[in-house]
């Protein structure tokens, strides 16, 4: 690289690194042809012709002292990128942290960690005696994919309660917010459920876990899709 006209010219540390890194690579085949290779540094007359006490002189003549220098050289190439890579990894992981807002954010988490727990007690608690009042609700808690997934499994739901006069009590007991960024966020979900009959002390409880992932439409947290981990919707 030159500076201005008529300036000296400055040394370029990326082609020293480039000549450093030929000679010691050509090294091994200048010792066997006897002849100079592209990139090989010039040793001075005083190093080369007496190396001096202490010092062996490699198999072409060059003293080792600048051998190890090569290999110096080459060690902190190599070692920076090392640093490079380790800091461009943390950078990655750090990027990806701070973009994931319940790492960092416990206000937006818990608020939406309240308003799925309070659809999902919703949408999946009805009595035979008005399941079209879960239904209808429902219809304000989902949007997209979900609406179609619940109306879908509701339609059966509203066919079988009412013969068997089914009241259905889902509480959210933990919930467990993996992914806020944005306007989106994904949530594991476990549930206790009481399945009771009208009229009879007969009643079956159990537990539940899915994943929702849920959009922010207009300030209103909304589950988009349900997740039972039993394969497609």
């Amino acid at each position: 690289m030159t500076g201005n006209s008529g300036g000296a010219q400055r040394p370029d540390p990326n082609a020293d690194w480039a000549r450093a890194i030929a000679e010691m690579t050509a090294a091994p085949e200048a010792a066997a042809t006897g002849v100079a290779q592209p990139g090989d540094v010039t040793v001075p007359d005083e190093l080369s012709a007496d190396p001096g006490p202490g010092t062996t002189a490699g198999p072409s003549g060059r003293p080792r002292v600048a051998i190890a220098a090569v290999l110096g050289i080459a060690t902190i190439v190599i070692g920076t990128l090392g640093i490079w890579a380790a800091v461009a990894a943390h950078n990655l992981h750090a990027a990806s942290a701070n973009a994931n807002t319940a790492l960092v954010d416990d206000s937006a988490t818990g608020s939406v960690e309240r308003a799925i727990s309070s659809a999902v007690d919703t949408v999946f608690s009805y009595n035979y005696a008005d399941t079209a009042r879960t239904k209808a609700a429902a219809q304000h808690l989902l949007t997209g994919p979900a609406i179609r997934q619940y109306n879908r499994l509701f339609g059966l739901v509203q066919q079988q309660a009412p013969k068997e006069k089914l009241v259905v009590t889902t509480r959210v007991t933990d919930v467990g917010v993996e992914l806020l960024t944005g306007g989106r966020a994904r949530l594991l979900i476990f549930a206790n459920q009481q399945d009771s009959k009208a009229g009879t002390s007969q009643a079956t409880y159990g537990g539940a876990m899915f994943a929702v992932t849920a959009v922010n439409q207009r300030g209103r947290w909304l589950i988009e899709s349900i997740d039972t981990f039993t394969g497609p919707a």
